[in-house]
């Protein structure tokens, strides 16, 4: 009879927590930085990529303002005309959460020459869009505009999604489980 009780607790306990640990993970939204605070610098008409499908284009420079746009996919999603330290916000609200910034970039300094213009941008972050495939590293252009392909991206994994992890806690819990039995033998 004592054998069952322990059994019988054992086996809510397992329940419990198979039932309570995904949805305690899914309910944490994890938003890795992509980049982290880096300087970029652009001409009229240039484009820099982001991940996940972003660029970040300036148009035009005009009275000491730069027209940039924000694209996904080639489809423009945000666009603004920014004076020097101005900063260019791009958010995101997912259902049943807050308002969460993806982009950050603020214009550090307008140039202009008689040939052409360049807009500063400084610190520059891009954050992950959970809606959105996973963020892969893609070549980018170093503070010389030269190519420069090391990247660094902060990969947080979520333990609910890593393959197995209920499997694990199964047999950890089944484990304890017939140890309690076997001592009240």
């Amino acid at each position: 009879m004592k054998t069952w009780k322990i059994f019988l607790k054992c086996f809510i306990i397992l329940l419990l927590i198979l039932f309570v640990t995904p949805q305690a993970y899914a309910e944490q939204r994890i938003y890795t930085t992509l980049v982290d605070g880096t300087s970029i610098y652009l001409s009229p008409g240039e484009t820099w990529p982001f991940y996940q499908g972003y660029s970040f284009s300036l148009k035009s420079v005009t009275d000491d303002k730069g027209w940039v746009v924000l694209k996904l996919n080639d489809t423009i999603i945000k666009s603004a005309v920014l004076p020097p330290g101005e900063t260019f916000y791009y958010n995101v609200t997912p259902p049943d959460s807050n308002e969460h910034v993806i982009f950050s970039l603020t214009v550090s300094g307008i140039y202009s020459g008689e040939d052409s213009d360049i807009v500063t941008f400084s610190p520059v972050y891009q954050y992950s869009n959970l809606d959105l495939s996973s963020a892969t590293p893609i070549p980018t252009q170093g503070p010389d505009n030269s190519d420069n392909n090391t990247n660094t991206f902060n990969s947080t994994t979520n333990r609910a999604d890593s393959p197995g992890f209920n499997i694990l806690v199964t047999v950890i819990i089944i484990c304890i489980c017939s140890i309690f039995i076997r001592k009240s033998r």
